[in-house]
């Protein structure tokens, strides 16, 4: 339960940094530098919380001494596929994700029986959006022009250890010059900066 407990308290102060959040002309510039023109637009889509989570989570990684433009790209948008929900005209603000959390700590699975994958259904649309936002993400990292490890790193951001290359098959399949090894220690990386943030 302590661990129920963490997560609670960590959504609660990620919820009020999420209505107060911001993102400065020098940060989306900084952005610019990892992402190609298409993601970075989509990027600018996002809401300003989820802009200063994923500026968030890019700052942890390069704090920790992660210096790879894939990964960067990642840590940028990989919760961009929760615009799906914004395109269906249903809001996925501060007060949603904390609400999605408490669910998840108090009625684990219960997200997962609701959610319908018919965009007039909803917040059980969004409910679905919650659940596959990594692998829509991904998919429009890749149309965005997003490397394939960045769009891999996207889509399996929210898999469990050793789900990887098996949960989505070849979505996004990342160059071969990449190690496995390597990719699943930037998939860890960013998992841990998620996480943190």
């Amino acid at each position: 339960m302590q661990g129920t407990a963490d997560r609670i308290r960590r959504r609660i102060w990620q919820f009020f940094r999420g209505v107060t959040a911001s993102v400065a002309a020098e940060e989306l510039q900084r952005a610019a530098q990892f992402l190609p023109p298409a993601g970075l637009a989509r990027f600018q889509q996002m809401p300003v919380d989820a802009q200063r989570h994923s500026l968030n989570v890019l700052t942890t990684l390069q704090g920790a001494g992660w210096d790879d433009a894939d990964l960067a790209a990642a840590a940028l948008l990989h919760d961009a596929g929760k615009l799906a929900a914004a395109k269906a005209g249903l809001t996925f603000n501060a007060w949603v994700r904390t609400a999605l959390v408490l669910m998840e700590a108090f009625a684990p699975g219960l997200a997962a029986r609701m959610a319908v994958e018919d965009v007039k259904s909803g917040w059980r649309y969004l409910l679905h959006v919650h659940l596959t936002h990594a692998r829509i993400g991904a998919r429009w990292a890749e149309a965005d022009g997003c490397s394939p490890l960045t769009c891999w790193l996207i889509a399996h951001h929210q898999d469990k250890t050793g789900q990887a290359d098996v949960v989505l098959g070849s979505l996004c399949s990342p160059e071969p010059q990449r190690s496995a090894e390597d990719r699943m220690r930037l998939l860890t990386a960013l998992q841990w900066a998620d996480s943190q943030n």
